[in-house]
């Protein structure tokens, strides 16, 4: 979509005029009654609606200094989307909700709108709504909406038995480590992208539903903290296995650039903690067909539940904390 220059602010602008720009001509699903502009979309029928919501704050989920306007509105549906994958469904609807202080110009709205269509179009979904309202800081924030099929059922994260393989899509520690540089003073480079955007697996939460997965969540809080998640919700234990994890060499080189003394140290460190990657962790049945992207990493255990060892180490999970606003 056109992101062209409009000097004009949000304030001069108003409501009208912004939500026109974030929802973008998208005409209405053919399913769907009520489409764009109304108080609320109203969906057609599906079997199995998944409806997931997230926010990003300016300060506490990202720094206007470290990103642009486009990649924020990229990476706030993206992880929205990993939501809706997690349960081995397709996004299919995205609304967006914005705050913004209101010397924000359009061109600046203009830039996060092109993000946010660009990672729906890539995920398959269309802009189908959204509100604005003022506020001191940014604050967007991304409902994404999915289907099952007639018959399907979620994918849900209490689903772990003992004696299954543990395996996830993607190179856990990317973003932990692009997120390293950028405050290290690197602006550039594909770890900080990866950390501006991150690449959510299109079509493995299905796949993953399809091969029998048993349990699914995505690794956004950290890799521990979440493989804890599954097994505490499952009532099983869990066993990783180090030097199974899939690794980037990248991210040695970027442990080695900001003077880690023990760069492997630092390298597992971002593995197991760092979350924001968004790639998806499962467990399968032993034997299965596992589809393509995904690596086993280790085996549940009956045990107690909820806890994690790594190389036969119990292991504390660090990792992102809502509650506490930090790692």
């Amino acid at each position: 979509m056109s992101t062209g220059d409009d000097p004009r602010t949000v304030s001069q602008a108003g409501e009208a005029a912004v939500l026109e720009v974030l929802s973008g001509a998208v005409a209405p699903l053919s399913a769907d009654p009520v489409g764009n502009g109304d108080d609320a979309a109203v969906l057609g029928p599906a079997s199995a609606t998944v409806v997931t919501t997230d926010m990003l704050v300016e300060g506490t989920h990202f720094r206007l200094d470290l990103t642009t306007w486009r990649d924020l509105g990229r990476r706030a549906v993206a992880q929205n989307v990993s939501d809706v994958l997690a349960m081995g469904a397709d996004c299919s609807r995205v609304l967006v909700g914005l705050a913004v202080p209101g010397e924000t110009t359009m061109t600046q709205i203009a830039e996060l709108a092109a993000g946010v269509h660009e990672e729906a179009d890539r995920s398959g979904a269309v802009v189908v709504g959204g509100d604005l309202t003022g506020a001191e800081n940014v604050v967007v924030s991304v409902t994404a909406i999915g289907t099952l099929p007639g018959g399907a059922r979620p994918v849900r994260i209490d689903g772990a038995r003992p004696d299954e393989v543990i395996a996830l899509t993607g190179a856990p520690g990317r973003s932990a480590a692009g997120l390293a540089l950028l405050l290290g003073g690197h602006p550039d480079g594909p770890l900080q992208d990866v950390h501006r955007v991150p690449a959510t697996p299109i079509g493995s939460g299905r796949q993953a539903r399809l091969a029998g997965a048993t349990s699914l969540t995505d690794v956004s809080d950290g890799l521990l903290r979440d493989l804890a998640g599954i097994a505490r919700a499952s009532g099983v234990a869990a066993d990783l296995t180090g030097a199974a994890l899939p690794v980037d060499q990248l991210l040695f080189e970027a442990a080695e650039l900001l003077g880690a003394a023990d760069p492997a140290a630092r390298v597992a460190k971002w593995q197991l903690d760092g979350g924001e990657d968004h790639g998806l962790l499962a467990t399968f049945p032993v034997g299965t067909d596992l589809p393509p992207g995904f690596t086993v990493i280790g085996r549940t255990r009956a045990g107690d539940p909820g806890q994690v060892r790594v190389d036969g180490v119990p292991t504390e999970p660090g990792g992102w904390d809502s509650a506490r606003g930090g790692r």
